[in-house]
């Protein structure tokens, strides 16, 4: 009796990983993520109330923003490993990495940020409608504002899973560390940490309507940053991905040395991806050239997998519907480049 409960056993919890399985439409992927909870060490436990880590050690991802050494949990939030004095505090589930004088001049301009959305009539979204961008968009923003990131992000998809499968990685499981950068309401970090990247959002805009707030109960870690000076931890990620373009470094004078200072985040073979939603000729040059710059190995758009969508690509190309720069550009950190 008992041999014969096995298969009805094992049913079950097939059953029960596919009830907790996503599927993303931009990636035509399905990502099989169990919702089972994992037991923490106490040097690995969740930094926060609401913070779901399963496990990973984000802090070593990150360094102080004053004086670049590792960072250690404390009573007050986290704490600098070099100087005790150097405390950052978590507020409302967000790290806020940033220095008194810099959190004062951020908070300000997120403040204002939040008002000019408010005042535009663009929606705050609540669980499910925030889990479903960007393919499906929010009311009161422009007509292609939400199109066009459905679009940049299932081409950024089709990039992901082509150098998964390139470097023999298995669908499910852990992928590799990632920073979104400019992550906005973080509803592509979301879709990351559900793909399996241990994903850290970044930006400076941390309010609860339209920034880092918006959605409280985030699995992936939340840091307000300053943008110009990211505090990431030397060689710590396989994917840094600037969601909204280079903009968030700064003007077009600053871009180039943050942008250099970003890539020491990199670890050698690691890859850089940048989202631009306009697809603009101009802009996508200035990337690759930028990426050449700094000794980085620009990839083409991977094909699309199935026979079909293969042949629409030998349509486009034929017909010159597909003649338009890619919305996404991907370049690679040689091996041996040592930044």
């Amino acid at each position: 009796m008992q041999h014969a409960l096995w298969p009805r056993l094992l049913a079950s919890l097939i059953i029960h990983h596919i009830s907790h399985a996503r599927f993303s439409q931009a990636a035509g992927l399905w990502f099989c993520v169990t919702m089972t909870e994992t037991h923490y060490l106490r040097d690995l436990r969740p930094i926060n109330g609401a913070f779901k880590g399963r496990g990973r050690n984000y802090l070593a991802l990150l360094v102080c923003p004053r004086d670049g050494a590792r960072l250690s949990l404390c009573e007050a939030g986290v704490c600098c490993t070099a100087d005790q004095a150097h405390v950052y505090p978590f507020e409302d589930g967000i790290l806020r990495l940033v220095t008194p004088d810099r959190r004062a001049v951020l908070d300000a301009e997120a403040a204002a940020y939040e008002e000019a959305c408010a005042a535009a009539g663009w929606a705050v979204p609540d669980e499910a409608q925030f889990k479903a961008l960007p393919q499906d968009g929010l009311p009161g923003y422009p007509e292609d504002y939400w199109p066009q990131r459905a679009e940049s992000t299932a081409l950024l998809w089709r990039f992901l899973e082509a150098i998964r499968l390139q470097q023999g990685g298995l669908p499910v499981g852990p992928m590799g560390e990632a920073a979104v950068i400019g992550a906005g309401m973080g509803w592509l970090a979301y879709g990351l940490d559900v793909a399996g990247y241990t994903t850290v959002a970044l930006d400076w805009r941390a309010g609860p309507r339209y920034g880092l707030g918006v959605y409280p109960i985030a699995r992936y870690l939340r840091v307000q940053a300053d943008m110009q000076r990211l505090p990431l931890a030397r060689a710590a990620f396989d994917w840094l991905i600037f969601q909204n373009g280079l903009s968030a470094l700064g003007d077009e004078r600053a871009q180039g040395s943050a942008f250099a200072a970003a890539l020491d985040a990199l670890r050698p073979g690691g890859w850089v991806a940048v989202l631009e939603v306009t697809g603009a000729a101009a802009t996508s040059a200035s990337v690759t050239e930028l990426f050449v710059a700094n000794g980085l190995q620009p990839i083409d758009v991977p094909g699309r997998r199935s026979w079909r969508n293969a042949m629409l690509d030998l349509r486009d190309r034929l017909t010159g519907q597909g003649a338009d720069e890619p919305s996404v550009r991907v370049a690679r950190k040689p091996e041996r480049l040592s930044r």
